[in-house]
């Protein structure tokens, strides 16, 4: 299995003016195509710092992948750099600023300036990729079974160079049936440092793998498998997504782009189950999660139904008039610490009560914490 790294360049970058998106594209496209990846790196545009990098990357990877500094100003280093990093000099290659006069000629735009002829200079060991999408070609280097490629930055030359250029250029040099597939399980409520301890001994694994991640509640599992090929990958990953559903059970609540508004709304239409919903101090956020086909009743703030305003009291009111009756989700959010919200979630399901309650920082927790707290309440009591 080949390795890679991926550098982009650009200061523009490290000022945070420009968000590289660029580098988790090339990511997923290199997995798919069973390319291990071990480090992507940042770096402005100085070519000494830039060339530094390439070597240090060729120490650990087969391929190397720039993305940006092929522009025409003098600040678009990456031609430059890759000769230093090759010890080659650049040179002029005429066929190509023909290329690019012809390009803005075919837009009827005005002929560039002697600026644009920079993007006609390449690394004398390297081969050009012609680039029918803009005006920067890329171009790549094969040499001592290490590859150099370098794209240009904007989002759309690069993915289209990737993707019709880069790929194939790769399978060639690299063939291979190996694969890497990667899904991921997604729970909430449990913490990071709960599921960890339940499958510590998984992530021991070196083949599949497991990561995990977590943010607003939700933490997720992330499997990574090898494969000699297809099935030898999908195998090895199913086994071991058995193992963790078997100790991790119904806190799984769903995969890869699964939403729990999606699984709690599914459910909702396998069961043929419309909701009452009473959202005290919510502002309509929970009901805006359900689509409008499962909502029967929606009441916000309802205060006046409640002579004493205690969740117990609250209770005895939806199990008195409501819960034999219609499913009930009862949401209330105490907001009086200005740094901690309480929730108290009820949930009248079947004459069954349902409840949660939690606290959370809302320094560092949004209001999306509730919501999800509340669709994974009814998920967990239809599934009882």
């Amino acid at each position: 299995m080949a390795i890679a790294e991926i550098i982009a360049i650009g200061s523009e970058l490290l000022l945070g003016e420009t968000q590289d998106t660029n580098t988790v594209f090339i990511l997923k496209e290199l997995r798919n195509l069973g390319v291990n990846v071990y480090r992507t790196l940042m770096i402005g545009d100085n070519p000494p710092r830039i060339a530094s990098a390439i070597r240090e990357a060729f120490t650990r990877a087969d391929i190397v992948i720039t993305t940006g500094g092929l522009g025409p100003t003098v600040d678009d280093p990456t031609r430059e750099a890759t000769a230093l990093a090759f010890d080659c000099p650049v040179e002029y290659r005429e066929e190509e600023w023909d290329r690019i006069v012809k390009y803005f000629l075919n837009l009827g735009r005005k002929l560039p300036s002697n600026n644009n002829k920079r993007q006609a200079f390449f690394p004398t060991l390297a081969t050009v990729i012609p680039n029918p999408v803009g005006t920067a070609p890329a171009y790549y280097i094969h040499q001592d079974d290490k590859l150099m490629i370098s794209l240009p930055g904007v989002p759309s030359e690069m993915r289209f160079l990737l993707m019709n250029e880069v790929i194939p250029l790769i399978r060639n040099i690299y063939p291979s049936e190996s694969t890497m597939l990667v899904k991921t399980l997604h729970t909430f409520g449990m913490g990071e440092s709960v599921v960890d301890e339940m499958v510590s001994e998984l992530e021991k694994s070196t083949n599949p793998t497991l990561g995990l991640s977590a943010k607003q509640g939700i933490t997720d599992l992330r499997i990574t498998a090898y494969g000699e090929d297809y099935h030898d990958a999908a195998q090895k990953l199913q086994q071991f997504e058995m193992a963790i559903r078997n100790i991790l059970g119904n806190n799984i609540y769903g995969v890869d782009d699964e939403t729990l508004d999606q699984v709690v709304n599914d459910l909702l239409e396998k069961n043929k189950i419309q909701l009452d919903i009473y959202e005290f101090g919510m502002k309509n956020q929970l009901s805006s999660l359900f689509r409008a086909e499962f909502l029967r009743d929606i009441r916000q703030d309802p205060w006046e139904l409640f002579e004493d305003r205690s969740i117990e009291a609250i209770k005895r009111y939806f199990e008195q008039q409501r819960a034999a009756e219609f499913p009930t989700l009862v949401c209330i959010k105490d907001s009086s610490d200005k740094n901690f919200t309480e929730i108290s979630l009820l949930f009248f399901l079947k004459n069954q009560l349902y409840q949660s309650s939690r606290k959370f920082n809302s320094r560092i927790f949004s209001d999306d914490y509730i919501s999800l707290a509340a669709l994974d309440l009814i998920r967990n009591s239809i599934q009882n």
